[in-house]
């Protein structure tokens, strides 16, 4: 009587909950131990910071141009220089955080809630449905990523919001086969099995038991998954299938600086800095992360 009791508390959807909040706080408490995951959290949270103050940060409209001032190098009103429409590059840049972060903090949790439906279920049942869904997976991941989401994009056309569907289309296949590989070694445990016997529903032993306890790799993943993130938005972006001109945004700002590498480099490298940061301040974070949770690498 006690054992039911116990399985029926670990699967009740508080509990579920709970355990996931508690593994996602520990995960960020571990931190502490690698000072490469805590230098990447540094970073990521300035960047956050900027991309969420910058109204407040930009000294100049980012649409505006100072037709006195085009591609001017760094001065006291015009802190990185401006570009060949005279805007400022900084205000361009900051700005460019807001969406560089909107499409990472929207494409990554709705992508890996995606991944966790159609990759969960059919792996925990197994049989036709699993069949089915791996050969999607296996269609999908059978085109190169880039070539994907621009023929999605061919579909649905240039803009921000159509940026971030495609990257969740076209990146969440991945996700879908890393779930089903994690969920098919979970469902053998004891626990599992001991959930069945009490008559507990299926679906309720996988949301409330099996997800939460393989929830430290996708925590892990979708952390990684945020510099391949920000790396695709800004290369379809560079290719002109992002935000239209004049938005700022990072790869943009790299298309309209192609053409003047060698008279104001600057134009070029602000915006490639930024990405460099970002990107590497995120991989680090989730190598960081990667080396406290997982214990596979701990062992060595």
């Amino acid at each position: 009587m006690e054992s039911k009791t116990t399985v029926y508390e670990t699967s009740d959807w508080k509990g579920g909950l709970a355990r996931f909040f508690r593994r996602l706080w520990a995960s960020i408490a571990l931190l502490s131990e690698s000072r490469i995951a805590l230098v990447g959290l540094i970073i990521f949270i300035i960047i956050i910071f900027v991309s969420l103050t910058a109204p407040w940060l930009a000294t100049h409209d980012p649409l505006e141009g100072d037709f006195l001032n085009i591609n001017a190098s760094s001065s006291r009103e015009h802190w990185l220089g401006t570009d060949n429409l005279g805007r400022d590059i900084w205000s361009r840049l900051v700005y460019g955080a807001q969406n560089a972060m909107l499409v990472s903090f929207t494409v990554v949790p709705l992508g890996l809630i995606l991944g966790v439906i159609l990759g969960g279920i059919p792996g925990y049942y197994g049989g036709r449905v699993d069949n089915i869904m791996m050969r999607f997976t296996d269609a999908a991941l059978s085109f190169p990523g880039l070539v994907l989401f621009m023929a999605i994009l061919a579909i649905l056309g240039p803009g921000l919001w159509q940026v971030i569907l495609a990257l969740i289309l076209g990146g969440t296949a991945s996700l879908v086969r890393f779930t089903r590989g994690l969920v098919l070694a979970e469902r053998e445990r004891d626990y599992v099995k001991a959930a069945k016997l009490i008559g507990e529903h299926n679906l309720r032993i996988l949301f409330m038991q099996v997800i939460p306890n393989v929830s430290s790799p996708l925590i892990v993943m979708a952390t990684v998954r945020l510099g391949g993130t920000l790396l695709v938005f800004a290369g379809l972006t560079y290719l002109g299938l992002g935000p239209p001109p004049p938005e700022p945004s990072w790869g943009l700002m790299l298309n309209e600086a192609r053409d003047l590498m060698e008279t104001a480099p600057w134009v070029a490298v602000y915006p490639g800095l930024a990405i460099f940061i970002t990107v590497l301040g995120v991989n680090l974070l989730g190598d960081g992360l990667r080396d406290v949770l997982d214990p596979r690498l701990t062992e060595k």
